[in-house]
């Protein structure tokens, strides 16, 4: 079946800082996933968002923190992200991901 061949592994799909945070555990290797967060080049950061908004609750608390950060007023990367946040509220497959956009562009978190 050509099709289940051609057919992507989401974790595949997913960015090294995606699967970072994903088996982060220890308070280490969550240091280190909020470190690489914030380092990380925009144009790879919007990339990366809607795998970022999916990830577990309190990995996701991480990203919202360094998030609220990047778009304060007067921050470099504020309207990309917001731009990247609308896209992902209505186009996002994830139902989750769709209501952590609508509810950081609402609440800013």
């Amino acid at each position: 079946m050509a099709d289940d061949e051609d057919a992507e592994d989401p974790a595949e799909a997913e960015s090294t800082l995606v699967r970072s945070g994903l088996s982060a555990l220890t308070f280490t290797e969550m240091g280190a996933f909020v470190r690489d967060l914030e380092a990380r080049p925009p144009e790879r950061l919007l990339g990366d968002l809607a795998g970022l908004m999916a990830l577990p609750e309190a990995k996701y608390g991480l990203v919202a923190m360094v998030l609220r950060r990047k778009t304060r007023p007067g921050g470099a990367e504020r309207a990309a992200i917001f731009e990247r946040l609308g896209q992902l509220r209505s186009t996002a497959d994830s139902p989750q991901v769709r209501k952590r956009a609508q509810d950081f562009l609402t609440r800013g978190d």
